[in-house]
Protein backbone atom coordinates (compact mmCIF):
# COMPACT_ATOMS: atom_id res chain seq x y z
CA UNK A 1 0.00 0.00 0.00
CA UNK A 2 1.47 3.35 -1.08
CA UNK A 3 2.39 5.42 1.80
CA UNK A 4 0.72 9.06 2.22
CA UNK A 5 2.47 11.28 4.09
CA UNK A 6 0.83 14.50 4.81
CA UNK A 7 3.03 17.56 6.25
CA UNK A 8 1.17 19.92 9.14
CA UNK A 9 2.12 22.08 12.11
CA UNK A 10 1.05 23.38 15.14
CA UNK A 11 -1.96 25.97 15.33
CA UNK A 12 -3.90 28.16 17.74
CA UNK A 13 -7.56 27.98 18.17
CA UNK A 14 -9.36 31.32 17.90
CA UNK A 15 -11.59 32.07 15.37
CA UNK A 16 -9.66 34.88 14.17
CA UNK A 17 -6.57 32.50 13.45
CA UNK A 18 -8.71 29.58 11.74
CA UNK A 19 -10.23 32.30 9.18
CA UNK A 20 -6.61 33.20 8.61
CA UNK A 21 -5.56 29.97 7.97
CA UNK A 22 -8.32 29.32 5.56
CA UNK A 23 -7.73 32.84 3.88
CA UNK A 24 -4.29 31.60 3.34
CA UNK A 25 -5.28 28.39 1.86
CA UNK A 26 -4.82 25.74 4.78
CA UNK A 27 -7.31 23.82 6.37
CA UNK A 28 -7.34 23.58 10.58
CA UNK A 29 -7.58 20.03 11.92
CA UNK A 30 -6.94 18.19 15.07
CA UNK A 31 -5.35 14.84 15.89
CA UNK A 32 -6.27 12.95 18.63
CA UNK A 33 -5.95 9.47 20.08
CA UNK A 34 -5.30 6.91 22.92
CA UNK A 35 -2.46 8.72 25.09
CA UNK A 36 -1.85 11.62 23.91
CA UNK A 37 -4.07 14.82 24.26
CA UNK A 38 -6.25 16.34 21.43
CA UNK A 39 -4.01 18.78 19.01
CA UNK A 40 -5.01 21.87 16.96
CA UNK A 41 -2.69 21.11 13.77
CA UNK A 42 -3.02 23.25 9.90
CA UNK A 43 -2.47 21.58 7.15
CA UNK A 44 -2.12 22.73 3.26
CA UNK A 45 -5.42 22.73 1.36
CA UNK A 46 -4.74 21.67 -1.89
CA UNK A 47 -2.00 18.50 -0.33
CA UNK A 48 -4.67 17.67 2.21
CA UNK A 49 -7.63 17.03 -0.39
CA UNK A 50 -4.87 14.91 -2.68
CA UNK A 51 -4.39 13.10 0.70
CA UNK A 52 -7.98 11.96 1.49
CA UNK A 53 -9.01 11.25 -2.06
CA UNK A 54 -5.65 8.89 -2.43
CA UNK A 55 -6.08 7.28 0.80
CA UNK A 56 -9.87 6.81 1.13
CA UNK A 57 -10.59 4.67 4.71
CA UNK A 58 -7.09 3.67 4.67
CA UNK A 59 -3.84 5.10 6.80
CA UNK A 60 -1.62 8.51 6.46
CA UNK A 61 1.32 9.38 8.06
CA UNK A 62 1.24 12.73 9.92
CA UNK A 63 4.48 14.25 9.98
CA UNK A 64 4.64 17.68 12.55
CA UNK A 65 8.02 19.62 13.26
CA UNK A 66 9.74 18.10 16.60
CA UNK A 67 7.27 14.85 16.85
CA UNK A 68 7.11 11.79 15.97
CA UNK A 69 5.38 10.78 12.96
CA UNK A 70 2.34 9.36 13.25
CA UNK A 71 -0.27 7.02 11.83
CA UNK A 72 -3.56 8.36 11.87
CA UNK A 73 -7.25 8.08 10.27
CA UNK A 74 -9.72 10.09 9.00
CA UNK A 75 -12.60 10.19 10.77
CA UNK A 76 -14.46 13.08 10.19
CA UNK A 77 -14.13 15.78 7.04
CA UNK A 78 -16.41 18.95 6.94
CA UNK A 79 -17.09 20.42 4.17
CA UNK A 80 -19.01 23.49 2.75
CA UNK A 81 -21.81 22.89 2.07
CA UNK A 82 -22.00 24.48 -1.25
CA UNK A 83 -18.39 24.91 -2.35
CA UNK A 84 -17.77 21.18 -1.05
CA UNK A 85 -14.34 22.57 -0.34
CA UNK A 86 -12.47 21.20 3.40
CA UNK A 87 -13.22 23.37 6.19
CA UNK A 88 -11.86 20.91 8.99
CA UNK A 89 -10.47 17.68 9.59
CA UNK A 90 -10.41 14.90 12.37
CA UNK A 91 -6.99 12.74 12.81
CA UNK A 92 -7.06 9.60 14.81
CA UNK A 93 -3.72 8.57 15.99
CA UNK A 94 -3.74 4.47 16.07
CA UNK A 95 -1.63 2.31 17.00
CA UNK A 96 -0.18 -0.56 14.64
CA UNK A 97 -0.57 -3.86 16.47
CA UNK A 98 -4.16 -2.61 17.75
CA UNK A 99 -7.05 -4.07 16.07
CA UNK A 100 -9.98 -1.35 15.35
CA UNK A 101 -13.46 -0.80 13.52
CA UNK A 102 -14.01 1.41 10.67
CA UNK A 103 -16.40 1.53 7.91
CA UNK A 104 -15.02 0.70 4.43
CA UNK A 105 -17.21 2.03 1.43
CA UNK A 106 -18.17 -0.46 -1.05
CA UNK A 107 -17.56 -0.23 -5.17
CA UNK A 108 -18.93 -2.56 -7.81
CA UNK A 109 -16.79 -4.41 -10.45
CA UNK A 110 -18.08 -6.96 -13.34
CA UNK A 111 -21.37 -6.61 -15.34
CA UNK A 112 -24.20 -8.31 -14.95
CA UNK A 113 -26.19 -10.29 -17.36
CA UNK A 114 -29.51 -9.28 -16.74
CA UNK A 115 -28.24 -5.37 -17.53
CA UNK A 116 -27.98 -6.31 -21.07
CA UNK A 117 -31.39 -5.47 -21.38
CA UNK A 118 -31.41 -1.96 -21.35
CA UNK A 119 -34.36 -1.52 -18.94
CA UNK A 120 -32.88 -2.93 -16.33
CA UNK A 121 -31.37 -0.65 -13.68
CA UNK A 122 -28.63 -1.04 -11.25
CA UNK A 123 -30.17 -0.18 -7.73
CA UNK A 124 -27.80 0.59 -4.69
CA UNK A 125 -29.11 -0.26 -1.22
CA UNK A 126 -25.71 0.15 1.04
CA UNK A 127 -22.85 2.91 0.43
CA UNK A 128 -20.48 1.45 2.90
CA UNK A 129 -19.91 -1.79 5.40
CA UNK A 130 -17.97 -1.67 8.59
CA UNK A 131 -14.92 -3.96 9.15
CA UNK A 132 -12.45 -4.94 12.15
CA UNK A 133 -8.89 -5.17 11.51
CA UNK A 134 -5.48 -3.73 11.83
CA UNK A 135 -4.68 -0.37 10.64
CA UNK A 136 -2.36 -1.61 8.09
CA UNK A 137 -5.18 -4.33 6.79
CA UNK A 138 -7.93 -1.36 6.17
CA UNK A 139 -8.77 -1.48 2.51
CA UNK A 140 -9.60 1.44 0.61
CA UNK A 141 -13.19 -0.26 -0.79
CA UNK A 142 -14.19 -3.57 -0.85
CA UNK A 143 -15.06 -4.91 -4.21
CA UNK A 144 -19.41 -6.43 -5.36
CA UNK A 145 -19.01 -8.16 -8.09
CA UNK A 146 -22.06 -7.59 -10.25
CA UNK A 147 -21.72 -10.71 -12.15
CA UNK A 148 -23.49 -12.74 -9.29
CA UNK A 149 -26.68 -10.33 -10.82
CA UNK A 150 -27.88 -13.00 -13.56
CA UNK A 151 -31.42 -12.18 -13.28
CA UNK A 152 -33.81 -8.91 -12.54
CA UNK A 153 -34.78 -10.68 -8.98
CA UNK A 154 -31.70 -11.63 -7.93
CA UNK A 155 -29.77 -9.48 -5.41
CA UNK A 156 -25.90 -8.80 -4.38
CA UNK A 157 -25.84 -9.61 -0.91
CA UNK A 158 -22.88 -7.85 2.01
CA UNK A 159 -21.74 -11.87 2.28
CA UNK A 160 -21.04 -11.68 -1.52
CA UNK A 161 -18.35 -9.22 -1.19
CA UNK A 162 -14.67 -10.01 -1.61
CA UNK A 163 -13.32 -9.69 1.65
CA UNK A 164 -9.62 -9.38 1.74
CA UNK A 165 -7.11 -11.30 4.39
CA UNK A 166 -6.67 -10.17 7.96
CA UNK A 167 -10.21 -8.15 7.72
CA UNK A 168 -13.29 -9.29 9.38
CA UNK A 169 -16.91 -8.42 8.32
CA UNK A 170 -18.61 -7.32 10.86
CA UNK A 171 -22.21 -5.61 9.05
CA UNK A 172 -24.70 -8.23 8.77
CA UNK A 173 -24.05 -10.44 5.70
CA UNK A 174 -28.09 -10.62 4.68
CA UNK A 175 -28.00 -7.05 3.89
CA UNK A 176 -28.78 -6.38 -0.02
CA UNK A 177 -26.19 -4.08 -1.26
CA UNK A 178 -27.07 -4.13 -5.03
CA UNK A 179 -30.42 -5.22 -6.91
CA UNK A 180 -32.24 -4.67 -10.11
CA UNK A 181 -35.05 -3.21 -11.01
CA UNK A 182 -37.03 -2.13 -14.37
CA UNK A 183 -36.74 1.44 -15.38
CA UNK A 184 -39.90 3.71 -14.33
CA UNK A 185 -40.68 3.91 -18.27
CA UNK A 186 -40.43 0.17 -18.68
CA UNK A 187 -42.54 -0.31 -16.05
CA UNK A 188 -45.30 1.65 -16.77
CA UNK A 189 -45.31 0.06 -20.32
CA UNK A 190 -45.74 -3.38 -18.31
CA UNK A 191 -48.29 -2.18 -16.37
CA UNK A 192 -50.24 -0.15 -19.11
CA UNK A 193 -49.97 -3.79 -21.08
CA UNK A 194 -51.47 -5.26 -18.37
CA UNK A 195 -54.02 -2.98 -17.83
CA UNK A 196 -54.85 -3.41 -21.38
CA UNK A 197 -54.78 -7.42 -21.05
CA UNK A 198 -57.33 -7.56 -18.13
CA UNK A 199 -59.36 -5.32 -20.31
CA UNK A 200 -59.51 -7.55 -23.35
CA UNK A 201 -60.07 -10.66 -20.91
CA UNK A 202 -62.94 -8.50 -19.72
CA UNK A 203 -64.29 -7.87 -23.29
CA UNK A 204 -64.17 -11.69 -24.23
CA UNK A 205 -65.98 -12.51 -20.41
CA UNK A 206 -68.55 -10.28 -21.79
CA UNK A 207 -69.26 -11.63 -25.14
CA UNK A 208 -69.18 -14.96 -24.24
CA UNK A 209 -71.50 -14.11 -21.65
CA UNK A 210 -73.75 -12.03 -24.21
CA UNK A 211 -73.27 -14.94 -27.14
CA UNK A 212 -74.72 -17.63 -24.50
CA UNK A 213 -77.43 -15.65 -22.80
CA UNK A 214 -78.32 -15.02 -26.21
CA UNK A 215 -78.45 -19.00 -27.24
CA UNK A 216 -80.49 -19.68 -24.23
CA UNK A 217 -82.94 -17.34 -25.43
CA UNK A 218 -83.22 -18.98 -28.74
CA UNK A 219 -83.76 -22.68 -26.61
CA UNK A 220 -86.82 -21.14 -24.86
CA UNK A 221 -87.95 -19.16 -27.86
CA UNK A 222 -88.07 -22.83 -29.75
CA UNK A 223 -89.54 -24.77 -26.66
CA UNK A 224 -92.68 -22.35 -27.06
CA UNK A 225 -93.18 -22.98 -30.57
Amino acid sequence: MEKIVLQAEPRGTGRHQVRELRNAARVPAVVYGQGIAPQPIALEAKGLSRALHTAGTGLLTLEIPDQEPRQVLTREVQRHPTKHNVLHVDFQAVSMTEELRVHVPVVHAGESPAMTNPDVVLVRQLDEVEVECLPGDIPNHLVADLARLKTVDDELLVSDLIIPPGVKLLTDGDYVIFSLTFSRAAAEEEEEAAEEADADAVEVVAKGKAAKEGAEEEEREREKR
